[in-house]
């Protein structure tokens, strides 16, 4: 799906359910609740940091036992809680509390996976002491088992997960039925990434999508959301795979699934979309650092392109001459290595 496209879809008049029929071609809407785990990347530390709330709980996963969390202990406020590897054994890991200090809270160790939940969201406290907010539960997860070291993990409902994407990754301000769209997409996406074959579902960057937690919530999205609530897309019965880029430049890329099609794409081009065409000035030294078989960069040449659309369509391969040598690359490869938006493009 174009996002852009949706958006010009939505401002002709087209209803979400239209615009997915369009942008993925023979799916279907289904419908799916349950819960997802998202990794979050960002928190590069072992420990899992969260400032005290009411209703605070922590709970040991394989056990399942929850114990409650004050916000004072005696006298003194409790300013953070955390799970972290015990320091004398590392497979191991220990619940704190911080006071004026660090303290183990009721000499709490144990093996395996603990997490933070409360009925409301969960602050979790960055590496740079800054904080994000989070519903569901936050988990100090074990990469695998005996594990020295820790990852923060996101459990949390599919539908607040989708409230933690769609402003990520759309303007919120948009309209209504390319929001729904992109809800759906969003939703589907992660989805079709749940598996029991890891410790998390779903990582919280573009190499996934984005996922920002409550900070990406906005009334629009939300009420997006909720509009399609628990809806999916579905192929043969199974969660489609509803890749998602800014825009088509007006031909859509072949993907790897069937309803992923090489098509014109109707609605991508339209006056507010600013990335519909694109240009960029690139240094020569950029392939040459790359490719330093070349040497210096005397040419480059398209030899082959995808068809379809301006051009002959998206550049399957180019060549470089340099003073040393000839080398071919793919069109992915010069995008990667030029920072450019696509592989659509032509050389002036």
């Amino acid at each position: 799906m174009s996002q852009y496209g949706a958006q010009g879809a939505a401002k002709k008049g087209k209803k979400y359910a239209d615009i997915l029929r369009y942008y993925y071609p023979g799916t279907n809407l289904a419908s799916r609740t349950g819960s997802i785990r998202a990794l979050i990347t960002a928190d590069t530390t072992n420990s899992v940091i969260v400032k005290p709330r009411s209703g605070l709980m922590f709970r040991n996963v394989a056990t399942k036992k929850t114990v409650a969390l004050p916000s004072k202990i005696g006298s003194a406020t409790v300013s953070q809680w955390r799970i972290m590897p015990r320091s004398s054994k590392m497979t191991e890991s220990a619940l704190q509390y911080r006071t004026n200090a660090w303290h183990t809270y009721k000499s709490t160790y144990f093996t395996g996976d603990g997490q933070f939940e409360a009925s409301g969201a969960l602050t979790l406290v960055m590496p740079d002491s800054k904080g994000v907010v989070y519903r569901g539960a936050l988990r100090s997860a074990l990469p695998k088992k005996g594990s020295t070291t820790r990852d923060t993990v996101n459990i949390l409902s599919i539908e607040d997960y989708t409230r933690g994407v769609v402003s990520a990754e759309m303007p919120s301000s948009w309209a209504a039925e390319a929001l729904r769209a992109q809800s759906v997409a969003a939703r589907t996406y992660g989805v079709r990434a749940i598996t029991s074959k890891r410790y998390y579902d779903i990582c919280d960057t573009t190499s996934c999508q984005v996922y920002r937690g409550v900070t990406a919530e906005r009334a629009t999205t939300d009420a997006a959301i909720k509009a399609t609530a628990g809806k999916i897309l579905t192929y043969n019965n199974v969660p489609a795979f509803t890749q998602f880029s800014s825009s088509s430049g007006g031909y859509s890329a072949l993907g790897s699934q069937p309803y992923l099609k090489a098509k014109t794409d109707a609605y991508d081009d339209w006056s507010g979309n600013t990335v519909h065409d694109w240009t960029k000035s690139v240094s020569a030294s950029t392939l040459e650092k790359k490719y330093t078989t070349i040497g210096t960069l005397k040419s480059l040449t398209i030899t082959k392109r995808a068809g379809g659309g301006d051009w002959g369509g998206r550049v399957a391969s180019l060549t470089l001459k340099g003073s040393k040598g000839t080398k071919t690359i793919t069109g992915d490869d010069a995008r990667w290595t030029l920072g450019l938006r696509s592989n659509w493009f032509r050389v002036n």
